[in-house]
């Protein structure tokens, strides 16, 4: 489970974000207000040039049972992710996807294997060794992780039908098969089968391929892992929390500029704690939180808005379900970005 941290974001005041309403215009202003659209003008919206939003769907129980299924989140919102379970009904998933939403999976590398060890369904029998010699019981430096990537991307690609991959990286994320010091040898695995220079995939409709997010919190060897090979990653989407506890500290928007300095400004997704949202009982933990969580979100649109940023989101933004109307403060961040479309 994510870690989460403890910053004051900026407040923006409510009244300026129902402002905007009064001058929105097609597919993310109907999803907002609720009017109905044909789901080729929200494809046409999301192949546009805007400003992009991903929003993580948590299935451990602890969110009112809608919220996670993805035909219940908003139009307009680019990309769903499935994080620690997933709504089990695939007719949900292809609601959301006839709308041009993208829904991506994410993993902690712990629980990925390497090849030719134990856990490797390749690996049958005792004593087996496959054809690049490994037969370890611990990964080594030159362990590799293509099966694993292959094995993923059948399941996910291939069968489900999804369209992509998110690992995190966070120091606590790695351990097991794969080290923080086996990351780069993991991340390229994964990337022939993920992102933009992938090879052993399958192009679709319009030239794309399958998704690849770099979700990161600044706390893992990103010099390592993501400076030599940002090439092979779609988005960065980066746990910039303001509340709770968690490895990046900044204060807010005012830190943004060493993370585009770092990660590129073409790539990063600013992402809010959405666990400090209100709950389906109306608790907020600690009190007063979501108001903070709420205000940073919008204030993280201003900014990407403002500075030509890629776009923002939240985990946990299944959590927005419990808000009247559901998911009103997503709908809001949205038509702060994206005004006019």
């Amino acid at each position: 489970m994510k870690q989460i941290i403890n910053r004051i974001g900026g407040i923006i005041a409510f009244s300026c974000v129902l402002a905007l309403f009064a001058g929105c215009k097609g597919p993310a202003a109907s999803a907002v207000k609720g009017t109905s659209i044909s789901d080729s003008s929200l494809i046409a919206y999301k192949n546009s040039k805007h400003f992009l939003y991903l929003g993580f769907l948590v299935a451990d129980g602890n969110d009112p049972v809608p919220s996670i299924n993805p035909a219940n989140s908003p139009d307009s919102v680019d990309f769903l992710e499935f994080f620690a379970g997933r709504d089990t009904t695939q007719a949900d998933w292809r609601i959301a996807q006839a709308k041009g939403t993208k829904i991506v999976v994410c993993y902690f590398p712990k629980y990925a294997y390497f090849d030719g060890s134990v856990n490797d369904p390749a690996t049958k029998v005792p004593g087996y060794v496959n054809p690049s010699g490994f037969n370890q019981k611990v990964p080594n430096t030159k362990s590799t992780y293509y099966h694993w990537a292959k094995n993923t991307y059948e399941k996910d690609i291939d069968t489900s039908r999804l369209n992509g991959i998110d690992i995190d990286i966070e120091s606590g994320t790695f351990g097991g098969e794969v080290p923080q010091s086996n990351g780069p040898n993991f991340l390229t695995a994964v990337a022939q089968y993920y992102g933009p220079n992938c090879t052993k995939c399958v192009v679709g409709t319009g030239g794309k391929k399958p998704t690849f997010f770099y979700d990161t919190d600044g706390s893992a060897n990103d010099a390592a892992m993501y400076t030599p090979y940002q090439s092979n990653y779609d988005y960065v989407d980066f746990q910039a929390y303001t509340t709770g506890n968690h490895a990046w500290w900044g204060g807010g928007t005012q830190g943004f500029p060493p993370l585009v300095k770092m990660y590129g400004l073409n790539k990063l997704i600013f992402l809010v704690n959405g666990d400090s949202f209100v709950q389906a009982n109306g608790v907020q933990v600690p009190p007063g939180s979501d108001s903070v969580v709420t205000a940073s979100l919008y204030s993280y649109a201003n900014w990407v808005k403002t500075n030509s940023g890629l776009g923002i989101g939240a985990y946990r933004m299944s959590r927005d379900y419990n808000h009247n109307p559901h998911f009103a403060v997503t709908r809001n961040a949205i038509q702060i970005m994206n005004p006019g479309k």
